[in-house]
């Protein structure tokens, strides 16, 4: 008899549950409120709030405002660098500031650097363009993979005779930042400090997911396409169990991955609530 178990450690994480719920409190009393992009990276969850009155804004949606007084606008937890909080108040937008407080704490930490900065994330991430807007350009690298590293210190564009510090997105694979750190060993001849900035949470849940598609036959992985922290713990599922399949949704699943005496798995990523796990795992109880 097929079985079908919830990852306990999966759904939000503290910063998305904190930005969602001030949302929520925000909405239930003004019934009305902008967020500049997306508040999480799950379809379904932007759905809900948006039934609410969760509006969301893109960045280039700002220049064509010439006034927003007398509405409000949330910071989600990826935050934003320093230019968009002084577009946002010229436009006369009250704020609700939702950024993690790791994500705060990281931001001040690049700020605070004074060498060469590398910071290892994905390229274009709102997490990581907060944290490039913290400094001048110049002094700023984002590397995405070790190959991109490797090329920006050999083509000197990372000067090893120069100071570097290391930082990572607050939802990078640890075990790719720990392949980064190593490299700047064996390459730089100048000092250089490695911070690890990746979130507590986020960290653990490596080990603990690994196991977790390790004890069943089948995982369903469940998270946004465009989460990057979906798609970091999707692969890593994958690596050590090969039945592993992403969904976004109950109406993604397939009769045809699940046998009848299968021990299968739902679990998810950071930005994934915890009620769509729990419609996943109803939905495949059916099959």
């Amino acid at each position: 008899m097929k079985t079908v178990e919830i990852d306990p450690h999966s759904g939000f994480c503290g910063g998305v549950i904190r930005a969602i719920t001030c949302a929520e409190d925000f909405l239930s009393k003004h019934g009305k409120l902008y967020s500049l992009g997306d508040i999480v990276h799950n379809d379904a969850e932007l759905s809900r709030l948006g039934a609410m009155g969760l509006v969301p804004l893109d960045i280039e949606d700002l220049d064509q405002i010439k006034s927003a007084e007398g509405e409000t606008i949330l910071i989600r937890a990826h935050g934003q660098p320093p230019r968009v909080y002084e577009k946002l108040r010229s436009l006369g937008f009250k704020l609700v500031d939702c950024t993690c407080p790791m994500v705060l704490n990281l931001q001040q930490s690049v700020r605070e650097a004074r060498n060469q900065i590398v910071i290892f994330g994905k390229h274009g991430h709102p997490e990581v363009l907060g944290l490039e807007g913290q400094v001048t350009e110049s002094r700023v690298h984002v590397v995405d993979s070790t190959g991109e590293l490797e090329f920006l210190l050999d083509s000197c564009e990372v000067d090893v005779d120069r100071p570097v510090d290391l930082f990572s997105q607050t939802t990078a694979s640890p075990i790719e930042f720990g392949k980064l750190s190593k490299i700047l060993e064996e390459k730089m001849k100048a000092p250089y400090k490695v911070y690890n900035t990746i979130c507590k949470q986020v960290a653990s849940r490596h080990d603990e997911l690994e196991k977790f598609a390790l004890e069943h036959d089948v995982i369903v992985f469940v998270s946004g396409k465009t989460s990057s922290n979906g798609k970091v713990l999707c692969d890593l599922c994958r690596s050590v169990n090969f039945r592993t399949f992403h969904v976004g949704s109950p109406k993604d699943l397939q009769a045809a991955w699940f046998g009848d005496n299968d021990k299968v798995g739902v679990c998810g990523a950071t930005s994934t609530p915890r009620w769509l796990l729990e419609q996943v795992a109803s939905e495949i109880e059916k099959f």
